[in-house]
């Protein structure tokens, strides 16, 4: 239990950190690769760092590659693959949660939005 904890605490850190810029170097490649450029002129990767649903699904692959990396290079299984999609869609909803949660803590009535 504790280590799925971790999982999630760890994918949405990850998540809150490319969504805010806080490695504002490497979210700066991201949204210069022009891929799926919309009407407006954004980049797939500028409208997926905008949404915590999407940016969680994929750290929660990255985080479940980096915590399981030495199992899959040395014994990979089939099963892995389930794994690490439900890791995935399991922590795109984490994400989403708790960013809507900080969002309402923070909102105060009252104040610009």
């Amino acid at each position: 239990m504790s280590e799925l904890f971790l999982t999630f605490l760890a994918s949405y850190v990850l998540c809150f950190g490319l969504m805010n810029e806080k490695a504002a170097w490497f979210t700066r490649i991201l949204r210069r690769i022009p891929l799926s450029i919309d009407d407006q002129g954004q980049t797939l990767f500028t409208r997926m760092l905008q949404c915590p649903y999407c940016t969680g699904f994929h750290t929660g692959y990255i985080v479940w590659l980096a915590l399981n990396a030495q199992r899959l290079i040395t014994a990979p299984e089939w099963s892995m693959v389930g794994s690490v999609l439900a890791s995935a869609f399991a922590s795109s909803a984490v994400c989403y949660i708790l960013d809507v949660a900080t969002e309402w803590l923070e909102y105060r009535p009252g104040e610009g939005a």
